[in-house]
């Protein structure tokens, strides 16, 4: 009892019957296609009840007679044939398609092959029986050569001798080779090589190179059959006309998944024949799996140009699109630069919704993460400006104090100076004239030698110009410390806890540096002090940082080593180019040199 169909079973099975009675070859080879793919999905039962009435109402024996058109035969052939394949278990179908096996009753010889190779195909209970009966009949050399190859398959030594005789003689050489096209003999591997090693452009050597093409993977003889098919292709190479034996030649390689024809099949993949090129690319995917066949092709197109680039990518379009934009996708964050630069251009050269969908998730993802750190780095700044801000401010207010001190001291000086010319007075009088003169003096002297308010303005613009800059630098480092982060969080791999605590650890290294920076430049005395001792000839300190700064120079090396780790981490994320993501992200070395530079 045959399993329920699925939903569309019957859609399924009416465009294969639509297929086999349309008038292009090429529709009923895509009916063969979409049987062998959705063998489980369709309706069976209701396909067998269209074939059966076709076969007897629309395509019977002798209608191609009576209206003079030799397609209607041609037709009823392929129809046989799936009826065949189809019959199992059946038995008005297997009754039917058995009927057009005999000679006496159909008349058309490719009706009566397709018939028994669907028999053979479908694994039908009666196609030894029915192989017995036609083996040894005079005059129908095809079905009758097809039934000894089967008979042979079998451990039938009489068929097998019958079949090496054939092949032996170049009159009988396409029977036979036409028949091990559906049951191939290990016996016969050797001679049908010979004759594809001759790359002829004949029937015979073609049919030979399908017949190695059928051979299993497993058996003994698929090597050399693998090493023929990769010389003959070599040798058709350059020859336009020979490209359908070729095309055919690397269908076996596929077959035979034979892994060190990957090589040779991955050049075919820039073949200008689309045939060829559709082949290369499906043949490479049975042979090496679809992850393994996408990084061939990546590697491949790195060392070609822009051309090679564009081959590569038609290639690809042969393939599930769908598939290869993941692969893409994930290869383009991951690996090498080259690689994702690479993978990127693929990605945009094989076109459709998954490969534009795949493009922009990355490109709004990026953005997104880089609008929220141009948001929060807008918010420091303005932190940063407001303070800067209150500092003018009190520093506005130092100065205006020191103005006022010193314009006091001079009035009080004038005024002493005056009362002195001009009054005469007791001891008394030239003490108060005195006090006030003296407390003028020492505004001026205080306005001018120790407020100095000249040199506070240029040590305070060169101060908020030093703090500026190092808080520009620290915002710089910090930007590509978050572009690095956001790059190895878009990788499929998954973050581990040291890499997190690695970058966690740089940021913290930022911010040490900013804050031992800002207190170097907030320290003009120690300075003015290391210029006296030099002056003086004393040994002037290498430094003159705090305490913290001393002890984050002794372990110095120590945290030299986890930055390596870091780097080394970040190396394999490293940003690849401005012209691919508008912010991408820095490694390591260039987070030292700003600060390096700063």
């Amino acid at each position: 009892m045959e399993p329920a169909a699925a939903p569309d079973g019957l859609q399924l099975a009416t465009a294969i019957f639509r297929l086999l009675i349309a008038d292009r070859r090429t529709n009923k080879y895509k009916a063969v296609e979409l049987l062998n793919a959705s063998a489980q999905s369709v309706d069976l039962a209701a396909l067998r009840t269209l074939l059966l009435r076709a076969i007897t109402k629309d395509f019977y024996v002798g209608k191609e007679n009576e209206q003079n058109d030799n397609a209607i035969a041609e037709t009823r052939s392929w129809l046989l044939g799936m009826l065949a394949r189809i019959s199992a278990g059946e038995a008005q179908a297997t009754k039917l398609v058995i009927r057009h096996v005999d000679k006496n009753f159909e008349p058309y010889e490719w009706a009566r092959y397709w018939s028994l190779e669907g028999l053979i195909s479908g694994n039908n209970s009666e196609v030894e029986s029915v192989a017995k009966g036609v083996a040894d009949i005079d005059g129908d050399s095809m079905v009758s050569t097809l039934a000894a190859a089967f008979l042979a398959s079998k451990n039938d030594q009489k068929a097998a001798q019958k079949i090496r005789k054939l092949l032996d003689e170049p009159r009988s050489q396409w029977f036979a080779l036409r028949a091990l096209r559906i049951v191939p003999l290990p016996a016969t591997v050797s001679a049908v090589c010979k004759i594809v090693e001759t790359a002829d452009y004949t029937d015979v050597t073609y049919d030979a190179i399908m017949a190695l093409g059928k051979i299993p993977s497993d058996w003994s003889q698929a090597t050399m059959a693998a090493q023929t098919l990769s010389t003959c292709i070599v040798m058709m190479r350059g020859s336009p006309w020979k490209d359908g034996m070729r095309t055919g030649a690397i269908a076996g390689l596929g077959n035979l998944k034979a892994e060190s024809s990957g090589p040779l099949i991955i050049e075919e993949l820039t073949d200008d024949n689309p045939a060829v090129v559709r082949e290369a690319a499906r043949s490479i995917e049975k042979i090496l799996g679809l992850g393994v066949t996408v990084i061939r092709i990546i590697e491949a197109a790195s060392k070609s140009g822009a051309a090679g680039i564009d081959a590569y990518a038609r290639a690809l379009r042969w393939l599930n699109r769908e598939a290869v934009a993941e692969e893409l996708g994930r290869l383009m964050i991951t690996g090498p630069t080259r690689q994702q630069d690479v993978s990127r251009t693929l990605l945009s050269e094989l076109g459709g919704e998954v490969a534009f969908e795949k493009l922009r998730a990355r490109t709004d993802a990026m953005k997104q993460y880089t609008e929220v750190l141009e948001a929060t780095e807008e918010k420091i700044r303005g932190l940063f400006e407001g303070s800067v801000r209150e500092a003018l401010k009190g520093f506005h207010l130092a100065v205006i104090m020191d103005v006022v001190v010193f314009t006091v001291g001079v009035v009080l000086l004038l005024g002493s100076a005056g009362y002195a010319l001009f009054n005469t007075g007791n001891l008394a009088n030239w003490a108060g004239v005195g006090l006030s003169g003296g407390i003028g003096v020492l505004g001026i002297v205080y306005g001018v030698l120790v407020a100095n308010p000249r040199r506070q303005v240029r040590e305070s613009v060169d101060h908020l110009m030093r703090v500026k800059i190092v808080f520009l630098a620290y915002l710089r480092r910090l930007h590509q410390t978050d572009q690095a982060y956001t790059r190895r969080l878009l990788d499929d791999e998954p973050i581990t806890v040291d890499q997190v605590k690695g970058f966690a650890d740089i940021v913290g290294d930022i911010m040490e540096d900013t804050v031992h920076q800002q207190l170097d430049n907030t320290d003009p005395t120690l300075q003015r002090a290391a210029r006296t001792r030099q002056k003086d000839g004393h040994e002037v300190p290498t430094s003159t940082t705090s305490p913290r700064r001393e002890k984050t120079r002794a372990s110095s090396h120590k945290r030299s080593e986890r930055e390596h780790e870091a780097r080394s981490e970040q190396a394999r994320t490293a940003s690849s180019r401005e012209h691919s993501v508008k912010h991408t992200a820095a490694p390591r070395e260039v987070l030292g040199n700003h600060r390096r530079q700063t």
